[in-house]
């Protein structure tokens, strides 16, 4: 018996077994947040025995098909097939799309999902990390699951997840080190020439958006706050980070003084007061907001402290789009690039 059938048979054994207890569908509450991992030895499983012998070339795509690679990771180590070919990648998509998988499923936090990669892998059946279904995980029929924080697998969700199919962790650090967690991708995918084409694509185009946008706005200060609906305002820093990766690391732009003592180093994002906003002396910003919190932006933009800052009275306000700056990963920020050179490189 493969592996595959051992796995399904023990998920279903697992479902049945939750549904006696009277415990229901294992549906867990995760909250969306925000190691270099290296390939060990390949073990192939070898082809089922049939009553007629094989071609050559039957054979070698029957041990194509289940050639099986390891991975550390940190939850520990898997043997996962060498060429995937369904994958569910919690809040990981977007590495998949970048290297031309697409997914079986698409991660969604209540009604939010991020809607910038639609154009790349359409409309998918939802895993909805603030109630995951393994019912729905284990009808997608996936043959790897990928994990892009470590809280989507803790409290049990590791083990349920692994009875499917082998389960990857990302760690923390993931948002971070998007370079590396693309390479890594590429690993698990069997892709890994295209992983690095990607990160080579991407280079080059910041390389010459760097220059563009130095020739454009010079030391001009630019910086970026978010507004939720809950009325928290958040401010944005460096170097690392959602924004400052991209904005500060990668494209060199000066962020203004109030970033540099709040949102600097370790903490690269604070909660900050609405009166707060009468420090933030900054040339041009960026403004992007949570579904539901355009409001608390209009009642925001209309104050006097608002009318204050240098960048609303030169008209150096820019509003973008909260799915692809608020997330990591390559297609997410590439958009962010062009974001910056439409609004700074007119």
């Amino acid at each position: 018996m493969n592996t595959r059938k051992i796995r399904t048979m023990t998920a279903l054994i697992l479902l049945a077994t939750l549904v006696l207890s009277a415990c229901g569908a294992a549906h867990t509450n995760n909250e969306n947040t925000a190691s270099a991992e290296t390939p060990g030895s390949q073990a192939g499983n070898g082809a089922l025995a049939s009553e007629n012998a094989p071609s050559g070339t039957e054979t070698a795509a029957q041990e194509s098909a289940t050639a099986t690679r390891t991975f550390e990771h940190v939850m520990g180590s898997i043997e996962a097939p060498a060429e995937p070919q369904r994958v569910i990648a919690v809040y990981m998509e977007d590495y998949l799309a970048a290297l031309g998988v697409k997914p079986v499923m698409q991660t969604v936090i209540g009604t939010f999902s991020l809607q910038y990669l639609s154009p790349y892998i359409g409309d998918l059946p939802p895993i909805d990390t603030s109630a995951i279904s393994f019912e729905a995980a284990l009808a997608a029929q996936p043959d790897l699951i990928v994990l892009g924080f470590p809280n989507y697998a803790s409290e049990g969700k590791y083990e349920s997840f692994s009875a499917i199919a082998p389960t990857y962790v990302f760690g923390e650090d993931a948002p971070n080190q998007w370079r590396e967690s693309l390479l890594t991708m590429g690993k698990l995918l069997g892709k890994e020439k295209e992983a690095e084409q990607v990160l080579a694509d991407y280079t080059a185009k910041v390389e010459q958006a760097r220059a563009t946008l130095k020739a454009a706005i010079g030391e001009e200060t630019v910086a970026m706050i978010r507004m939720r609906s809950d009325k928290e305002l958040r401010l944005y820093g460096g170097p690392g980070g959602y924004v400052g990766n991209v904005m500060y690391t990668d494209l060199g732009l000066t962020p203004p003084d109030i970033v540099k003592e709040l949102a600097w180093g370790e903490k690269s994002m604070v909660v900050v007061s609405q009166e707060i906003i009468s420090d933030l002396k900054v040339d041009h910003l960026f403004v992007t907001y949570d579904e539901g919190g355009k409001e608390r932006a209009e009642e925001m933009m209309a104050s006097t402290l608002w009318q204050s800052i240098p960048a609303v009275q030169k008209g150096q306000v820019y509003e973008v789009a909260m799915d692809h700056w608020m997330t990591f990963g390559p297609l997410a920020y590439n958009q962010k690039v062009d974001d910056l050179l439409a609004a700074l490189a007119k």
